[in-house]
């Protein structure tokens, strides 16, 4: 029987050793009972601030609550944000933001799931006048995971910083996926964010730490969120040896995801070759999308792979997703090539866009 090729997420990429062995060597020591004292969570903290260019960052549980506590800090209930429509906060993130943060989201359209400076000029625009509600913050997402891991252009961060400033309003960015976009650009985080007020940045997705997100942004905003962290269930404690293992896979990153973004583009280039213009664009980075042919159902197609010891997700139930990672070799790819096929029972030549 194959092995399981786990395409799901890139959270299976599974920890690197060095890594596994901070963290191992960590939890040997003595616990701190502060909620900011221990020295392996202050070194992440200051370490991860830095490369990106802001004053402070909060070791959190995941993305999503860096996410909300983002907005709880920026926003007010009944507030308004600006958002791509298919951006995480306004779709996987729906029921927090609205619900938690008592936040409403101006789903606006964008290009390869990015923003746009004019977009936003326009809706902001827009955003005044009797009955309106307030709108309090742009959200950008880098790298776009629903459009398919996609790169936001270059200024376009900046060029939104600068609209939204002269308008009130401040701009977080999810960067729950920036490590792959600094991969893939060569550019470090800190022009990557430029424009942000705030970050969102996740360390157990594509640097493969065992659990755990950063949140960042001004000192005194950051001294807010570890208030709100408490109030949203996320005050953990121990975490030194988490921050020491989320340390250590800060190091050698760059290689280890370019070769999860070549293995991405190898799978594309196959699926592509086998099904045409159903594989989509190129990827960017890590993220493959495959559009099924008309008549399929995600949903059985994901069945089927699974059978065949492939694991892939629906985003919806006419495109899967293959996020590519460090579990992932050129064995797996041509696993997942073969089952595909055989999952959509039809000859290459025959297979048209729904």
């Amino acid at each position: 029987m194959p092995r399981i090729a786990d395409f799901r997420s890139d959270l299976m990429s599974g920890i690197p050793p060095a890594a596994l062995q901070a963290m191992l060597q960590a939890a040997r020591g003595m616990p701190e009972m502060g909620f900011r004292d221990d020295p392996f969570q202050l070194r992440l903290e200051r370490e991860v601030a830095e490369l990106a260019g802001f004053e402070d960052a909060l070791f959190v549980p995941t993305c999503t609550l860096a996410n909300q506590i983002a907005l709880r800090l920026w926003c007010r209930p009944g507030d308004a944000i600006l958002a791509a429509s298919d951006s995480h906060v306004a779709s996987s993130e729906a029921a927090s933001t609205a619900g938690l943060a008592g936040v409403a989201v101006r789903r606006l359209a964008g290009r390869c799931g990015h923003l746009g400076p004019a977009a936003v000029q326009a809706a902001l625009a827009q955003s005044h006048g009797p009955g309106t509600q307030p709108t309090r913050l742009v959200w950008l997402e880098n790298t776009h995971m629903r459009a398919g891991g996609t790169l936001a252009p270059a200024g376009w961060g900046a060029a939104i910083g600068k609209l939204s400033r002269a308008s009130g309003l401040r701009v977080h960015l999810d960067g729950s996926r920036l490590w792959n976009a600094e991969t893939a650009t060569g550019l470090p985080l800190a022009p990557l964010a430029e424009g942000a007020d705030s970050l969102s940045l996740s360390l157990n997705k594509a640097l493969g730490a065992p659990a755990g997100s950063l949140l960042l942004g001004p000192r005194d905003f950051i001294r807010e969120a570890v208030a709100v962290r408490g109030t949203l269930g996320g005050a953990w404690r121990p975490v030194g040896f988490l921050a020491a293992a989320a340390i250590e896979a800060l190091n050698g990153r760059t290689e280890r995801l370019r070769a999860d973004h070549e293995r991405a583009g190898r799978l594309h280039g196959e699926l592509a070759e086998a099904f045409g213009p159903l594989a989509g664009r190129a990827p960017d980075t890590n993220i493959v999308l495959l559009t099924l042919p008309a008549g399929s159902a995600a949903s059985e197609i994901v069945d089927r792979l699974r059978r065949e010891q492939v694991l892939a997700l629906a985003l919806d139930e006419t495109t899967l997703r293959f996020v590519t990672h460090a579990r992932i070799d050129d064995q797996a790819v041509a696993q997942a090539v073969d089952a595909v096929r055989r999952a959509l029972c039809t000859a290459p030549e025959k297979a048209t866009p729904s």
